[in-house]
């Protein structure tokens, strides 16, 4: 066993909006900034960018609601918008200005995760793929409190939604430091993706991207043995598909952050997901039979679609997935932490069922981990 992850801990960004709030707002930002770009408001744009919109991302088995951290959805006036004044700057503001956002709203975030009372762990690994400043915000923390000799922090960049995967293997590796045997390591993941949208990019790729992406922030702690509920981690495994780099890509551009999608990502990950299977229970070899779930990032609800018919699971095996997608929407990094959340406090997961974990992101990389919940201390 690698390590136990135990102690979650998530902070609902500041806005819950419905998902068809929220594709209206787009519609209508959308159509404003062109109409700011060209001279004229087109009635026929924002009705098609409205349709697109709802066709990809509302629906039953779709995202019903989002986290957003922004207040631009609350207001029309587009001129009075913090990030997207649509109607002096059509794309909305530079990376400057979108991560000069990050830096103010995640230090409050970080305040919130640490009261004064907290202990702080031995290691602070800060998860982000939307939002970069150094010092860091984790960084910022241990200096205000002045543990700069007693934490270390690690920042885990841009990797993309299985971010948390990493985030594992390098606290697994701290814990198993002759000088940090026996201490804490805590991840958090912060993630504002509503500050990446470009109001003057039309295209279904990237209306299928503002379609899924939502703000999420939680924080979670790694150790040799617990107590708590936990899950103990038995093995780690990454891949990255043959001659895939082209198929998704997370990229810094003037007017924020850029994710591309090719339709075959399903197709792809159907295809490489059984040998990945196959290849990550070889690293525990035989185990007595047991319940298992999945947890798996719903980049998509296709790709849960797809994993759910190749694997052919039970509807209960992947409820937390379609649960925190519908309830949550795409949290890039932060999701697959808030499925494992859900799935240690849902009474129906007993103890000792297996856990088999998935996420996917640029390379194109499978990333994952098998799990066992627990319920009582485990021992290394």
């Amino acid at each position: 066993m690698l390590c136990s992850i135990h102690n979650f801990h998530q902070i609902r960004p500041r806005h819950e909006i419905p998902q068809e709030v929220i594709l209206e707002w787009i519609a209508k930002v959308h159509a404003h900034a062109e109409a700011s770009h060209v001279g004229s408001f087109s009635e026929e744009l924002y009705q098609d960018v409205k349709e697109r919109l709802f066709r990809l991302g509302f629906g039953a088995n779709k995202i019903q609601n989002r986290g957003i951290h922004i207040n631009d959805l609350y207001t029309e006036k587009f001129e009075e918008m913090e990030l997207f004044p649509i109607t002096d700057l059509p794309t909305g503001r530079g990376f400057k200005a979108r991560s000069n956002f990050f830096e103010r709203e995640m230090d409050p975030i970080f305040e919130a995760f640490y009261p004064e009372t907290t202990p702080l762990p031995a290691h602070l690994i800060h998860v982000t793929c939307t939002g970069y400043v150094a010092p860091s915000p984790a960084q910022k923390l241990i200096a205000r409190r002045d543990a700069g000799q007693m934490t270390t922090v690690t920042n885990a960049y841009h990797m993309g939604c299985y971010a948390a995967f990493p985030a594992i293997r390098m606290g697994a590796g701290y814990l198993h430091l002759p000088s940090s045997f026996q201490e804490r390591v805590d991840v958090v993941h912060t993630e504002v993706g509503s500050i990446h949208m470009h109001p003057l990019k039309h295209s279904t790729e990237q209306l299928m991207v503002q379609s899924l992406f939502a703000d999420g922030f939680i924080k979670y702690s790694l150790s040799p043995s617990t107590d708590m509920p936990h899950f103990k981690v038995h093995a780690l495994q990454e891949e990255m598909i043959p001659n895939s780099s082209s198929f998704m890509t997370w990229r810094c551009e003037d007017h924020g952050l850029t994710m591309t999608i090719s339709k075959e990502v399903p197709v792809l990950i159907s295809r490489a997901l059984g040998p990945y299977l196959e290849r990550l229970y070889a690293k525990v070899g035989t185990r007595k039979k047991r319940k298992t779930y999945f947890a798996v990032h719903p980049g998509g609800p296709k790709i849960l679609d797809y994993v759910e018919k190749i694997l052919n699971l039970e509807p209960y095996q992947m409820k937390d997935s379609h649960e925190v997608l519908r309830r949550c929407g795409n949290m890039s990094s932060a999701t697959i932490p808030h499925i494992w959340q859900r799935l240690l406090e849902d009474p129906t997961v007993e103890n000792g069922s297996d856990v088999v974990c998935l996420a996917f992101g640029p390379g194109l990389s499978i990333s994952g981990a098998l799990l066992e919940k627990g319920g009582d201390a485990c021992s290394t």
